[in-house]
């Protein structure tokens, strides 16, 4: 009923000869991420402030100052947040001990009623 056909699928491509790979390493370019040259630079810059200050320019020591001010800002937001948290959770905590003593006292309570009825 059914006939089998080859598969028509196409062979893959050949592997590079070491030759092709070499060539290719020639053209091959290396770009570092934006993000990792600020770290490093910045740290560069850090590090030249605290050895030799009177070497380095305005600018420079303008730049190293603006990214520690930065540093310091997310700081202080980052302060405030944890301090918001620190509050909610304390006032869970309360809200929490609350309903424990509660439930406590209503089960104290369901505990001399039964004790109650047991005796009677």
């Amino acid at each position: 009923m059914f006939k089998k056909s080859k598969p028509q699928v196409t062979p893959p491509p050949a592997a590079p000869t070491v030759e092709e790979m070499l060539a290719d390493i020639d053209t091959f370019e290396i770009c570092q991420p934006a993000g990792s040259t600020n770290a490093s630079s910045s740290a560069a810059f850090e590090h030249a402030l605290l050895t030799e200050p009177e070497n380095l320019s305005l600018e420079t020591w303008w730049q190293v100052f603006d990214e520690y001010d930065q540093k310091v800002k997310k700081l202080e937001t980052m302060e405030g947040t944890l301090d918001a948290h620190k509050e909610k959770l304390l006032e869970c905590k309360i809200k929490l001990e609350k309903n424990a003593k509660d439930l406590r006292e209503g089960i104290s309570k369901q505990q001399t009623l039964i004790k109650e009825v047991i005796d009677c």
